[in-house]
């Protein structure tokens, strides 16, 4: 049996046997092909007994959101935003003094 390495030489251990290629694998198995019905239902064989459509059958949409704020983050997102830089807080600063 191996002793078992603590501090420094776990951390070596471990960085030593990091693969950089796994950052780049596919990590999730590729499902079935799609197939695309055009204003045609689905066949009988998408759906289960409930008349839902299978796991197999329900895909990730291709939905955007490209807003930034919403009405609740608003106020503290933008004064983050404005307060981030110093400059701009050296002259909220100036200004009360």
């Amino acid at each position: 049996m191996a002793p078992l390495k603590t501090g420094l030489a776990a951390w070596y251990t471990k960085m030593a046997a990091f693969n950089v290629e796994s950052l780049f694998s596919r990590r999730k198995v590729v499902g079935p092909p799609r197939s695309i019905f055009v204003n045609d239902n689905l066949p009988d064989r998408s759906f289960d007994r409930d008349g839902r459509p299978t796991n197999v059958h329900v895909f990730v949409t291709n939905q955007v959101i490209t807003s930034k704020y919403t009405v609740l983050t608003f106020l503290p997102r933008n004064l983050l935003e404005q307060f981030r830089r110093v400059a701009n807080v050296c002259v909220v600063i100036t200004q009360i003094c």
